[in-house]
């Protein structure tokens, strides 16, 4: 497994909820572009439109050796089908009725066999306080190995 791309504010922002790996319909061009690292999915977020997933913000810019002639009128932000199975779609779509929650792209990734997939969650937003306690939480703990290990030698 290559990792291209992740989106690290994820990890601050939001509670993992399930975790899922879908498969991503591209183009000639952006699948040569992904595999060059030119991608970025910071600002994207996946809807749920009807029985299927799109992908919205996901930038991939145009592959440096396409001519524009190949590809007018191309969007690097456009819309982008994601492929998932009809159980996972079920579980997806039934875990969005709660409040607070969406789905995220967490990473980009070739799988061994050579094809794109991205991994997504199902999250909760966590809100300024949560994100607050988490911090004041991983500080102790930290002060507490520190200590630990003080004592120890």
């Amino acid at each position: 497994m290559k990792l291209i791309s992740k989106n690290r504010h994820a990890y601050h922002d939001y509670q993992i909820d399930k975790e899922y790996e879908v498969w991503v319909i591209l183009k000639w061009h952006e699948v040569k572009s992904i595999k060059a690292n030119h991608v970025n999915i910071k600002d994207s977020i996946v809807r749920l439109d009807g029985k299927e997933l799109w992908i919205n913000n996901m930038d991939i810019p145009l592959y440096e050796k396409t001519s524009h002639a190949l590809v007018p009128g191309y969007q690097p932000k456009g819309k982008r089908k994601l492929l998932i199975t009809k159980k996972e779609l079920a579980k997806v779509s039934s875990a969005l009725d709660k409040s607070w929650t969406t789905i995220i792209p967490l990473e980009i990734f070739i799988n061994k066999r050579g094809l794109i997939k991205i991994k997504i969650w199902v999250a909760k937003l966590m809100r300024k306080v949560e994100k607050k306690q988490v911090l004041k939480d991983r500080d102790i703990k930290t002060e507490m190995d520190r200590e630990i290990k003080r004592l120890r030698v």
